[in-house]
């Protein structure tokens, strides 16, 4: 094993003076065609911007022009190294390894940069699609297609520079198979999450925005990840339900309703007589029937029941609008009505009481 002490005794290699100003010669040529290269690219934008209506190709040349760039200054400066004309060592220092070696990682940067500039492009295509959707959920795809695209060329980039670096990556890629298994095995949890995720994409059972309610949470929905879903409560606290509980419990979407439902028994005293009772039912149905923002495709009101402190009318109607402030005002202004429909007719609601008779002796 070679001392450390001779790094310090390295001889410097002659180099001639020719091949200096061959060197720096290379370097000057190769920073002028970059810029003749960035030039042409920028007025093929503005030619592209007056001729074509789309932005697919502006992006793509954009996206282009840096990678292409750095990719000529690589070629540019790794041949001028080559003139130079160097030895394969000097010293304990292997020089044409470390300039090989280190061409080819800046290499897979540079393309590792260029391909992530074309998932951007993918990706601004994906928006410009989602966007015309009627989906709001749509708009969470994109994201999480670019991310997924970038994990999967990094991996790609990493395996490929540990190739060209002389790694075994088959052997690596069978003990990560091995370790996987035991991974796999106690990421269920995630794997099962990812599936859910899939199945709200899928499916769509419910759109951002919406109101759901699932297990005992309700609120609307703010983001769909592919772990996990964040609720916004109406008491504005953020709930985080893993997407596993998506397909394993039932979803109710608020929001896809086409009309609310109202349903109550109203109550009155056991001292209404029988007429009295038949004008309050045909009195509230005339209000539901005279009313625009009830549904009257089908709407009941009944005397079901004689209750234990009261005469009992069901009642049961739809309004058209599902929005819940216009719902509980047209809820509040159905209540008043039946309210002075029942003063108009001298009919008292009824509470809950009880009758006591003493029998004399």
């Amino acid at each position: 094993m070679t001392p450390i002490t001779d790094i310090f005794n390295l001889t410097i290699p002659n180099i001639s003076v020719e091949s200096l100003i061959l060197f720096f010669v290379i370097i000057f040529v190769t920073y002028i065609i970059r810029s003749i290269f960035v030039y042409i690219i920028d007025q093929k934008l503005i030619v592209l911007a007056e001729r074509t209506k789309t932005e697919f190709d502006d992006l793509v040349l954009k996206a282009s022009k840096a990678p292409l760039g750095y990719l000529i200054l690589l070629h540019g400066f790794y041949f001028a190294i080559i003139t130079l004309q160097l030895p394969d060592e000097i010293g304990i220092l292997n020089i044409a390894g470390i300039t090989h070696n280190a061409y080819v990682m800046i290499l897979s940067f540079i393309l590792l940069y260029f391909v992530f500039k074309l998932i951007d492009v993918l990706g601004h295509l994906i928006y410009s699609i989602t966007e015309n959707t009627e989906s709001k959920l749509d708009d969470q795809i994109a994201p999480l297609v670019v991310k997924s695209l970038r994990i999967f060329v990094i991996t790609l980039g990493v395996l490929f520079i540990l190739n060209n670096f002389g790694y075994n990556i088959a052997s690596l890629l069978a003990g990560l198979g091995v370790g996987g298994l035991a991974f796999a095995l106690a990421a269920q949890d995630t794997v099962s999450n990812l599936f859910g995720s899939f199945t709200i994409f899928s499916d769509k059972p419910f759109q951002m925005g919406d109101w759901i309610g699932i297990n005992d949470f309700e609120g609307t929905v703010e983001d769909v990840g592919f772990r996990s879903t964040r609720i916004r409560r109406f008491d504005q606290a953020q709930v985080t339900l893993p997407n596993s509980q998506f397909i394993k419990n039932g979803v109710v979407n608020y929001s896809a309703m086409q009309k609310r439902r109202i349903k109550f028994n109203l109550g009155i005293t056991y001292g209404t007589t029988s007429a009295q009772i038949g004008e309050v039912v045909d009195g509230i149905k005339q209000i539901i029937k005279e009313d625009h923002r009830f549904d009257h495709n089908f709407y009941m009101v009944h005397f079901t029941d004689f209750g234990d402190y009261s005469l009992n009318i069901f009642i049961y109607c739809f309004t058209k609008t599902t929005v819940w402030d216009e719902f509980l005002l047209i809820r509040e202004d159905f209540n008043l009505r039946i309210m002075r429909l029942l003063e108009e007719l001298g009919v008292e609601i009824a509470f809950p009481s009880q009758t006591l008779y003493i029998e004399k002796v």
